[in-house]
């Protein structure tokens, strides 16, 4: 008895902020995936090193009455996702245990049920939606779907520091901003499938968000983006990665002179899905 996985990271926020007194989040799913397996065995072990996950695992199976299968479900996970960067990579290990669950057990996507389970571990990336949402993500009590995921490309700029959502979001941090107009531009962006628009958004998401995770690249990261003909920057909100949205081709050449200057970041191509 096993159900195997793939679930999509997501990089970083299209926009975070506050909206009505409430700190939300939207995102958007990227071509990197965990692959989570959950099986029978007579001794696990595995589930041991992925504790987010095993209790994500003993929560849901003692909520539908299957407590007596705790004890004999492992889960393995094998992933491409960079863990602390901002790429959702726990929300992503979650929604797999959560869809290999109701394979084993033939049950269906309850949108209650997983928001519940993912913020009762931490706070929570929105790509657990099917659609595009704008999310509660620490309490789970707001939630409106703004439209189907797009696709666009990153330039992505990985930095080397850990942020561990749970201890980031305990910290006594300055708030976030207000982005109710963001929001509502981001909306219209999404109706229009018009990616500009989308990028406008993400990168005063994080200029003004900047007070509570600073980025030393940023000012140069928004002149490369310039020189390259990239349409905004996105970034996490709580990790360390920085992304030049943009679609087509990039002007490489552009692009090689500084890529000497920013030291102690990996540079690489990805892009969101459907």
């Amino acid at each position: 008895m096993e159900a195997v996985v793939h679930y999509p990271a997501s990089f970083g926020e299209i926009i975070q902020g506050k909206i009505n007194d409430k700190d939300i989040l939207c995102s958007c799913p990227i071509n990197l995936f965990t692959r989570v397996k959950v099986f029978e065995s007579n001794e696990p072990s595995l589930k041991c090193n992925h504790l987010k996950s095993s209790r994500f695992l003993s929560n849901l199976l003692t909520e539908w009455g299957y407590e007596d299968y705790i004890k004999n479900f492992d889960i393995e996970i094998k992933s491409n996702i960079p863990e602390g960067k901002g790429f959702a990579s726990s929300t992503a290990d979650l929604c797999g245990v959560y869809y290999s669950l109701l394979k084993l057990f033939n049950k269906k996507y309850e949108e209650d049920e997983i928001i519940r389970n993912c913020i009762n571990i931490e706070p929570t990336d929105s790509i657990i939606f099917k659609d595009m949402t704008i999310f509660d993500y620490k309490e789970g009590k707001y939630k409106k779907k703004i439209g189907s995921y797009c696709e666009f490309n990153i330039l992505v700029f990985e930095g080397n520091r850990i942020v561990d959502t749970v201890e980031f979001n305990k910290k006594p941090l300055p708030p976030l901003s207000n982005i109710e107009d963001l929001a509502e531009k981001l909306i219209k962006g999404i109706e229009n499938k018009d990616i500009k628009t989308i990028a406008c958004c993400a990168t005063e998401s994080i200029i003004r968000n900047e007070k509570r995770l600073s980025y030393p690249i940023l000012p140069l990261v928004l002149k490369i983006k310039d020189e390259i003909g990239g349409y905004g920057i996105i970034g996490a909100h709580s990790g360390d990665a920085l992304g030049i949205i943009y679609e087509g081709d990039l002007d490489n050449k552009a692009l090689d002179k500084y890529l000497g200057l920013i030291k102690g970041y990996k540079v690489y191509d990805t892009k969101t899905i459907k």
